[in-house]
């Protein structure tokens, strides 16, 4: 009996002491989880404070980049300082200063930098005589524009005579200096513009022939300098004294150069007295001298 509540007594303390030793455990982990939730909330607070300061300090920084920006660009485009006072143009001989001055605009006193370079480039070659302009800034207060001319080629009879360039460009009326340059005549076009391009298939090939013509001896000291196109079958081309008239069809041009060169070669000696040439026939060269009529080369 003894025995038994001795067993009962021991086993009643051992539940306690498990007991007690559980609540210990639950009141220790208690209080660490309670510590570890602090010190977690603790953390994320400071990384929160941190982000939120490190994203005002980019965002004032950006607005300090802006304000500074748009401070430099008020400043230089309404600062006296940078108004055009001088334009530098380079690279003409026939045009005047005057007449370019006006062809750009009036830009003095204007900004520097609210200048559109493009626009007067583009109202620079506008001008017929004007194939290509460049415009740039020179701090503070200058414009550079470099100015590349036409060439006159050509002279062209319509109603009345025009220069145009190598590139069939109608330049104008205006003569100065062009009295050496070859003359078309037989042209009948109509509605015609300043600066437009007249160079048809008829001219272009007439030009051509005429450049390799004077290559040959035969024209060197008296060389091709008018060039009539009767039709597009048809042109007759002029030595500068008149004395000599070589006529061909466009569409066997080369053939009949070929066989012009040969046929020079075999009258080298009376190339002097020659009046007339005929290159309208295939394979065949007809050729005129002053005294005589010559066939069959």
């Amino acid at each position: 009996m003894d025995l038994a509540l001795l067993e009962e007594k021991n086993l009643v303390n051992v539940w306690k002491q498990k007991g007690s030793y559980q609540r210990k455990t639950r009141n220790k982990n208690g209080f660490s989880g309670r510590k570890s939730k602090r010190e977690e909330t603790s953390l994320d607070l400071g990384s929160i404070f941190l982000t939120l300061i490190t994203g005002l300090a980019k965002i004032i920084l950006v607005v300090a980049c802006f304000y500074g920006i748009f401070s430099s660009y008020r400043f230089i485009t309404h600062s006296p300082r940078f108004n055009i006072n001088e334009i530098h143009l380079v690279g003409h001989e026939r045009l005047s200063n005057e007449e370019l001055s006006s062809w750009i605009g009036a830009i003095i006193g204007d900004n520097i930098f609210k200048l559109e370079l493009d626009g007067v480039s583009k109202r620079l070659v506008a001008h017929p005589w004007i194939q290509s302009a460049s415009v740039s800034r020179v701090l503070p207060q200058g414009i550079y524009v470099e100015i590349k001319e036409r060439t006159p080629f050509a002279k062209i009879q319509m109603e009345q005579i025009y220069v145009i360039d190598n590139y069939g460009i109608l330049l104008g009326t205006d003569l100065r200096g062009a009295n050496t340059l070859p003359t078309i005549t037989g042209i009948k076009m109509k509605n015609h513009q300043i600066g437009s391009n007249v160079a048809d298939e008829e001219i272009i090939r007439s030009l051509k022939m005429m450049h390799s013509l004077n290559q040959l001896s035969t024209f060197e000291k008296n060389p091709i300098d008018n060039v009539h196109i009767s039709s597009r079958y048809r042109i007759t081309f002029s030595t500068h004294t008149q004395d000599i008239k070589v006529h061909m069809r466009p569409e066997i041009a080369q053939e009949s150069f070929k066989n012009l060169v040969l046929a020079l070669g075999a009258i080298e000696k009376n190339e002097k007295n020659l009046s007339y040439i005929d290159l309208s026939f295939k394979n065949r060269v007809v050729v005129k001298h002053r005294d005589e009529v010559k066939r069959g080369f």
